[in-house]
């Protein structure tokens, strides 16, 4: 029997705003400076262009983590489509070992787990990363889970009570919505689709 309580749309707001909405003010702020910056300073170890524009990655992307994550996390009930199933199957073997993949990723990241899909060869990849301004190039996020204490700690006791609620919450329409406009943009991009 699960005791574990879902994830409510509460604390959704409450999560929203404290990190997609300020890290959108900053990222005005950082507009504002990248405009005025010295481009005379170029160093790799620190000049304030690349503090800036790494501190800019930083917060773009937690806003767009953040929308995608909200975008696919909701109420339980929702299932996966016979088609996603198999594009699970063939990547992963089974829907279950995508599930345990993306499962341990979520208890070993500090910060997200991402299903992607990878533009270079069609396939569907688990990535986690750290920090914000890691990621994988040419790989279009289908589902996204923030594993940040901020994300579960105020309602779960422990994290693995929280992947266990988000997965009942997955909004799979979603997921499937994503991934056929994944594989139209790598129809599109193939070399010999011309």
């Amino acid at each position: 029997m699960n005791n574990n309580p879902a994830i409510r749309r509460e604390h959704h707001e409450e999560h929203y705003k404290l990190y997609p909405a300020v890290h959108k003010a900053k990222i005005k702020e950082i507009e504002a400076r990248l405009i005025r910056v010295d481009k005379t300073c170029v160093d790799p170890t620190y000049c304030p262009l690349r503090s800036l524009k790494k501190e800019y990655a930083y917060a773009l992307n937690s806003v767009r983590l953040h929308d995608l994550y909200f975008e696919n996390t909701g109420e339980p009930g929702s299932k996966p489509s016979p088609e996603l199933v198999s594009v699970m199957e063939r990547n992963f073997g089974s829907l279950q070992e995508w599930e345990e993949q993306f499962s341990a990723l979520a208890l070993c990241s500090r910060g997200w787990v991402i299903l992607g899909f990878d533009l270079t060869d069609g396939s569907l990849k688990n990535f986690f990363t750290d920090d914000h301004s890691e990621g994988v190039w040419s790989v279009i996020p289908l589902l996204v889970l923030d594993v940040y204490e901020h994300a579960y700690c105020q309602v779960f006791k422990t994290r693995s009570a929280y992947i266990e609620s988000f997965f009942k919450g997955i909004m799979w329409e979603t997921v499937s919505r994503r991934l056929n406009a994944a594989r139209e943009i790598f129809k599109k991009i193939q070399p010999d689709s011309g």
